[in-house]
């Protein structure tokens, strides 16, 4: 896997260097296109170009982290078989509560994001232990149990790891995973 790469156009506000992130990005895509290996994406700011990219270069398999962007875009990355994660923004951000109603179950992953990420929201540093808080709004975005986005998510995270030739070993392998997102 290689991630999480990408572009940023909305916290680098430096346009000067958005040629030099498009060089280091277009290498890593050039990269992992070669190897046939899962990028997790960063658009912020830069959705449109992203998807434009994952397009140039082929990219089969892409996770889009904790995407917040246009509702447009997030349809051209949905039918290019994006998978996409939704973090602790959903607890606080209408506009994400509607992405993440809108993601397919079929490409809806979770994520808590590095320890600075949730800082924002929380006043806290971000831990594994997030997922929980995480899970359950998207189960309210979405109007749906906790127990039941907990098993979408585990079933798309099997789901991605099986279609990888990187990770097919893993499939096998019991993933310490609850369906509640414990």
């Amino acid at each position: 896997m290689i991630g999480e790469v990408g572009l940023d156009h909305y916290f680098v506000e430096d346009a000067a260097t958005y040629p030099a992130q498009k060089k280091v990005f277009e290498y890593l895509l050039g990269a992992a296109g070669e190897q046939d290996k899962i990028v997790t994406l960063h658009t912020k700011g830069a959705e449109g170009e992203v998807l434009e990219a994952l397009d140039r270069y082929g990219i089969r398999r892409a996770i889009v982290h904790w995407y917040s962007g246009p509702l447009d875009i997030l349809r051209g990355l949905v039918a290019r078989g994006a998978y996409f994660t939704v973090g602790i923004e959903v607890l606080y951000s209408k506009h994400v509560q509607t992405v993440a109603a809108e993601i397919p179950s079929g490409r809806l992953l979770t994520e808590t994001d590095n320890p600075g990420g949730p800082w924002a929201f929380t006043d806290a540093p971000g831990t594994p232990a997030l997922v929980k808080d995480v899970v359950r709004g998207i189960a309210a975005a979405r109007g749906a149990t906790v127990e039941a986005i907990g098993q979408v998510v585990l079933a798309n995270l099997r789901e991605l790891i099986r279609s990888d030739p990187w990770l097919a070993d893993m499939v096998g392998k019991k993933l310490d995973v609850q369906p509640n997102g414990e």
